[in-house]
């Protein structure tokens, strides 16, 4: 398996993915756009660089959440009915008067 690309120098893709040996040379037969700057460029199937390319960023197991201070605000409701108003919110019901 080979890690497309494989860029020559400091700058290293984006995007890579690991791609067989087969896939890599067809790619380099049709002019895929990735391919100029590939180390396996014009290299035979069984050729491998001398310091092959990381495969994969390292990954982490993932970190504790950060704490943060919180201040508990408690918000005071309105208790409609105890201050002798309507029960059930809504609309107000519809008058009788027609026009």
């Amino acid at each position: 398996m080979r890690l497309c690309p494989s860029v020559e120098g400091s700058a290293s893709p984006l995007i890579t993915h690991r791609i067989g040996v087969d896939v890599c040379l067809a790619r380099q037969s049709s002019n895929f756009h990735k391919c100029h700057r590939c180390i396996y460029r014009g290299m035979a199937a069984s050729w491998e660089p001398e310091n092959p390319p990381l495969a994969m960023i390292n990954v982490h197991d993932a970190e504790e959440p950060a704490q943060a201070d919180v201040k508990i605000v408690e918000i005071p409701r309105l208790d409609v009915a105890a201050k002798g108003g309507k029960k059930g919110g809504g609309k107000p019901k519809a008058s009788g008067a027609a026009m």
